[in-house]
């Protein structure tokens, strides 16, 4: 299991950019937390969602919402204006 640390390592990625839109591979966001992510990553949508009480949605606390695409296992982080 994930901890909150691993994620937050994708948050200060994300803050390093400073990038307006970022879009990453399913296997680039796990290469950034050091390990796979969990089935529901690639299954639910949810799982990328704006809950700040879910312990992997660090992307808001670097200012970003995430958009995914299960489909072709990608990820857009767009800024939060």
């Amino acid at each position: 299991m994930v901890r909150r640390e691993q994620y937050e390592r994708l948050e200060r990625h994300l803050r390093a950019s400073g990038r307006p839109r970022i879009e990453l591979t399913f296997d680039e966001v796990a290469k950034i937390i050091g390990e796979p992510l969990p089935r529901s990553a690639y299954q639910h949508s949810a799982w990328w969602g704006s809950d700040p009480h879910h312990a992997q949605a660090t992307w808001l606390d670097a200012g970003y919402v995430a958009s995914p695409n299960q489909t072709a296992q990608r990820v857009t982080f767009t800024r939060i204006p």
